[in-house]
């Protein structure tokens, strides 16, 4: 698999979400994740002061949720192609 661990370039055909990824950086590029952060960690998750600048796996810590689930429907939500709108 060539190039992969690079996230260069904008098709997310072959995007993955992972622990590691900054919550914001998610939340930017598939905001239907958003619903996705709240049914698993709660509705104050990410109410919380500098929690979108933190990765995935320390709000799920901070929320003592295992993640893997989390990480599993976030992918599922986040492989469907956005809606086109405006400025795409």
């Amino acid at each position: 698999m060539a190039g992969h661990g690079k996230h260069h370039h904008s098709d997310h055909s072959d995007w993955v979400i992972t622990n590691k990824m900054i919550v914001q950086d998610v939340l930017n590029a598939c905001p239907q994740s958003l619903a996705v952060f709240t049914k698993h960690l709660g509705p104050y998750a990410l109410s919380m002061p500098g929690v979108k600048t933190e990765a995935i796996e320390v709000l799920a810590a901070m929320s003592d949720y295992h993640e893997e689930q989390l990480l599993e429907e976030l992918n599922q939500v986040c492989k469907q192609k956005p809606k086109k709108t405006g400025h795409f």
